[in-house]
């Protein structure tokens, strides 16, 4: 029996550097813009320290919505917002004169998470609460750039750890 080889892990500088290159970048600064879009036309609902949501979500949402705020601390100088599928699937579809396409396309997840400073989008922090296959992940976008990025076992695991992220990148 052969030994086994040691896994090689990869250092968080690494991993951005594979995924986006160093430094802003043309695509990551047009996302960062699409969510900073997103953050200022919730500014008016914003509360500091905070998390906010829309006010027609179902049921399930909903129940995503509480078990969030409840796991989730925003520091005072920050706030965020809960986008449940339902919403974003209107953004992407419905409003852009498109049907929403059948269950088995759409990716399988419990919405997104946004949050930034109270008086500036330059730091964004963009949570995927996915279900598998895909993956659930923190991105963090800095001024154009991947600035971190996140990948957790699941939903429950992002979620004990979401504060921490926040609080290291919007502190």
């Amino acid at each position: 029996m052969e030994p086994k080889k040691p896994i090689k892990s990869e250092s968080m500088d690494q991993t951005i550097a594979r995924r986006s290159g160093v430094g802003p970048n043309e695509l990551i600064a047009g996302w960062q813009s699409v969510l900073s879009r997103m953050l200022h036309q919730m500014q008016t609902f914003s509360q500091p320290a905070r998390i906010v949501t829309f006010q027609r979500i179902n049921s399930h949402e909903q129940g995503v919505f509480q078990n969030v705020t409840q796991r989730v601390r925003v520091p005072d100088q920050a706030w965020g917002v809960y986008l449940p599928p339902s919403v974003r699937n209107q953004l992407m579809y419905t409003n852009q004169g498109l049907s929403i396409p059948a269950d088995e396309t759409i990716p399988k997840d419990d919405g997104a998470l946004l949050f930034s400073r109270s008086d500036s989008h330059q730091t964004i922090v963009n949570g995927l609460l996915a279900h598998p296959p895909f993956a659930t992940a923190v991105d963090v976008y800095d001024s154009g750039a991947l600035l971190a990025g996140y990948v957790y076992d699941g939903i429950d695991d992002c979620l004990a750890n979401l504060s921490a992220v926040i609080e290291t990148h919007l502190s």
